[in-house]
């Protein structure tokens, strides 16, 4: 039987295909394989050029208008940020006459789906950012600073699925709790309070996301764990696609008609219809259909992340889940395990390639996460369904009929409890193993990762014969051992050397020798996580936080869910001004006050301000570390300044002495440094560490003036990117972005 599914999915992708071209030897499908890839790639390669034509044409209006009026309508939930909310928003009557585009708009206020506003805002094209680029692949052009909001009304432009959904997520009510919100995210895709809970982040480590937002790869994973369910029951093929459809169309409904779900439901559909028409269901066939319409009617969803994750993964686990359960079986994994486990590891090798250069970030505890608590959430997903259906169905007629049908709404909440135990149980279960040690960790995007993951595949397709227990053993033991050398070389040997990170308007330095690391602030947001994924950080010994300003701990956060920290280090006195967020990771805070010295394997970083107790909250409180290094005849001398500026710089300098290189404060501003600090200081490289277009000026001509004419050599993080400075023998080495 194993043997048939195997031949039966080889011959699943291109039989149909074959069977037309009257193919019949090796060269013959060869030949017709190269075509259909070749037909492919000139569709793609099309499809991507009149994208990128619309997107271009589309974003004129950046460069045509700074600051204008405009009406916009929101598109989707809002997300809460480090600095207001932002929402997906359609350019009603984009300035310059440039066609309805979607932009990033960010706002003090939060607004809902189908709300339309009369605002007036700052037009800006997307830029060259880690940031930039993921929402560009989520299909949005620009993005749109909210200056003022003239008129908002409230649902004005909601659809009939919107109301229906909107109505749904009044009735689950996400606001009352994480039970609550996880119920909304996993039935209605909203994730806006989910994304503030421990439970998000928890999900997010095992490598779960997929299993609560509303996408393809969602629905793909979803839709294939209940047809293995029904598989196993009494039930007719017919009757199979005709329950999987229904399931899927009210998820459809409630979903609002996430463009993901209508990709989904559509191939579901295509199915069921060929099987009650008599014909032969065939995925790759519906997949085409699907893939092919929605690039004829938008070209640039091409570009859309979302888009990308649902075709790849619904091509995969057609394509590769019956080749993956039939080797798990193999090699003795029992059935019930087989099948999840394979649709689990396929989607996997489907998204990574997409989702690392976006996310930076890999679930190496994903699949046992999913087979533990994939199960729970499709359970929750059914369950949600019923009972959310039913709950709002009882609430609109309540609404229509009165007071009296109202009163059944309490008996219908009673419903709820099942997905809302679900719910709980598998948030319980999600944390229990994202506290697993090195769960999920931070991996650099590369150009190579389509390749070799793409790569693989096609060569699997194209040899497509049973692996034997012994290969698969010999290729994991040398895919375990290349990882376990890159991971010891990193924690144990790396190069001493001080790296200044590229994290936009905000500081992180780096701050590494063998196997000890530590990381001097920690930027404004998730690009610090990313910043240290490029430069192979496992772990941390400590993260020294100078003072409480969000662009130097904002970071925090969201890198000590993936990667461990020991030790938060803050100046005398300024503990107990941690912000909420800090104090919750748990991590001990340690207090270091004038004289005090850290040490980083071979460094030494001596505390040389402030000479007395601070509350952390002003600039002038910053932690100021002497860094110096002798070893082997290697020496580096570094100041590293937080954001003290030249009163503050005036009264330790003289204490500091002569430098190699001088860490610029508070981002290279105006009044960072002047000749007489410099003079003293006499650093051979000046480094400010600032963001690109930040709305501050820095750095500063007058500090980059200032900076050249002592004649020390000038870098900034904006223009050069991560800028890493080793010791030597003749003198400190400076390397800029990738060498």
């Amino acid at each position: 039987a194993a043997s048939t599914r195997l031949a039966a999915g080889a011959r699943a992708g291109w039989a149909g295909v074959f069977k037309a071209a009257r193919v019949e030897g090796p060269r013959d499908y060869a030949a017709a394989a190269l075509m259909c890839a070749g037909v492919g790639f000139v569709c793609a390669a099309a499809a991507s050029t009149l994208a990128l034509w619309a997107w271009q044409r589309d974003a004129a209006f950046s460069r045509e208008a700074s600051v204008s009026s405009c009406i916009v309508r929101v598109e989707g939930d809002p997300r809460a940020g480090a600095s207001g909310w932002s929402s997906t928003v359609v350019l009603a009557d984009a300035p310059g006459g440039g066609r309805s585009c979607r932009v990033r708009a960010a706002s003090g206020e939060a607004y809902e789906d189908g709300d339309v506003l009369h605002v007036v805002g700052r037009l800006d094209s997307l830029g060259d950012t880690d940031w930039d680029r993921s929402r560009f692949m989520k299909g949005e052009v620009g993005s749109l600073d909210v200056r003022a909001v003239l008129a908002c009304e409230e649902g004005a432009d909601r659809t009939p699925l919107g109301s229906l959904r909107a109505a749904a997520i009044q009735c689950i009510e996400p606001s009352r709790g994480a039970a609550n919100a996880m119920l909304a995210g996993t039935v209605c895709g909203r994730v806006t309070e989910l994304a503030d809970e421990d439970a998000y982040a928890a999900f997010t480590r095992c490598g779960l996301t997929h299993l609560v937002a509303v996408s393809g790869s969602h629905l793909a994973y979803i839709a294939a764990l209940v047809e293995a369910v029904l598989r196993r029951s009494r039930a007719g093929r017919g009757l199979r696609k005709a329950i999987l459809l229904t399931a899927m169309g009210s998820y459809v409904v409630l979903s609002g008609g996430a463009p993901s779900a209508m990709r989904s439901v559509s191939m579901v559909g295509m199915a069921t219809a060929a099987v009650l028409g008599g014909r032969r269901a065939h995925a790759p066939s519906a997949l085409s259909l699907t893939v092919s319409l929605l690039v004829v009617l938008d070209p640039g969803v091409v570009f859309d992340l979302g888009f990308q994750l649902s075709a790849m993964s619904v091509l995969f686990i057609t394509v590769f889940a019956p080749y993956m359960t039939f080797t798990l079986e193999r090699l003795r994994v029992p059935a019930l395990l087989a099948e999840p486990l394979a649709l689990t590891l396929v989607a996997q090798w489907a998204t990574l390639p997409l989702t690392i250069p976006v996310f930076g970030e890999v679930s190496l505890i994903a699949p046992v996460a999913n087979l533990i608590v994939g199960p729970i959430m499709s359970a929750l997903l059914v369950t949600g369904l019923v009972s959310v259906a039913l709950a709002t169905a009882v609430q609109m007629a309540a609404s229509v009929l009165g007071p009296a049908v109202s009163l059944v709404l309490g008996h219908v909440g009673v419903l709820m409890w099942a997905p809302r135990f679900l719910a709980q149980l598998a948030m319980f279960l999600a944390g229990a193993i994202a506290r697993v040690p090195f769960a999920s960790i931070s991996v650099p995007g590369a150009a190579w990762l389509p390749l070799a993951f793409y790569g693989a595949a096609v060569l699997l397709y194209v040899r497509w014969h049973a692996i034997s227990p012994r290969g698969l053993g010999a290729c994991a033991s040398v895919l375990a051992a290349l990882l376990v050398l890159h991971v010891v070389r990193w924690t144990l040997f790396a190069p001493a050397g001080v790296t200044v990170l590229d994290v936009g308007q905000g500081d992180a330095i780096l701050l590494r020798d063998g196997a000890h690391a530590v990381l001097v602030d920690a930027g404004v947001d998730d690009a610090t996580r990313a910043a240290l994924a490029r430069n192979h950080v496992f772990r941390l010994d400590a993260v020294v936080v100078t003072h409480w300003d969000r662009d130097h701990w904002g970071g925090l956060p969201d890198l000590a869910q993936t990667i461990p920290v020991d030790s938060l280090i803050v100046a005398e006195g300024a503990a107990d001004g941690a912000p909420e967020e800090v104090r919750d990771l748990g991590v001990p805070i340690v207090e270091l006050r004038e004289g005090d010295a850290l040490g980083v394997g071979a460094f030494s970083c001596a505390v040389v301000w402030p000479d007395e107790p601070v509350g952390g909250e002003e600039n002038a409180d910053s932690l100021v570390l002497d860094v110096a290094y002798r070893q082997g005849g290697r020496a580096l001398s570094m100041l590293l300044t937080g954001d003290t500026e030249r009163d503050e710089l005036a009264r330790y300098m003289r204490e500091v002495g002569d430098i190699d290189v001088l860490k610029l404060g508070h981002h290279g501003s105006k009044v960072s440094v002047d000749g007489a600090s410099l003079a003293v200081l006499d650093p051979e490289v000046a480094i400010a560490s600032a963001g690109e277009g930040n709305s501050y000026g820095h750095p500063d001509p007058t500090c980059v003036d200032v900076v050249e004419k002592s004649g020390a050599r000038f870098l900034c993080t904006k223009d050069v990117g991560d800028i890493t400075i080793t010791p030597g023998e003749q003198g400190v080495r400076a390397t800029a972005g990738g060498g």
